[in-house]
């Protein structure tokens, strides 16, 4: 599905949201289920923090490396709850689809492509390549 949320395992994510209205008196919660179904078993809570104040619409969901090095399942789905005076109102039409992609690179590796020097992940320019 083309408009599944990416969760990389193992990282942080951070992911932005816009919803073009004042939402600075409003409170905001985010969760992954293993089903889109709020009985379902929970994978992880995103933390929802206002980008400014809330009053241009501008959110940030986040979810720390910790908890998403510890996800084993391939897939869930999540939802985002709006409370506003009281009211739980959705903010999307139906759940969302998230996927969990493993990750790669470990930072703290240490590579020696060419029997040169070698060098760690944290070495490497990503706009120039290794230096």
């Amino acid at each position: 599905m083309s408009s599944a949320i990416v969760v990389h395992k193992g990282r942080t994510n951070i992911i932005p949201i816009s919803l073009g209205v004042d939402v600075s008196g409003d409170v905001f919660t985010s969760q992954i289920r293993s089903e889109p179904d709020v009985s379902a078993p929970l994978i992880a809570t995103w933390d929802v923090e206002f980008e400014t104040n809330g009053v241009d619409g501008e959110l940030i969901l986040t979810l720390d490396d910790t908890l998403t090095g510890q996800i084993r399942i391939n897939s869930g789905y999540m939802d985002l709850k709006r409370m506003s005076n009281g009211e739980a109102l959705p903010v999307f039409d139906r759940p969302l689809e998230v996927i969990f992609r493993g990750s790669v690179t470990n930072g703290d590796t240490i590579f020696d492509l060419d029997g040169g020097d070698a060098f760690t992940t944290g070495d490497v320019d990503l706009d120039g390549g290794i230096p």
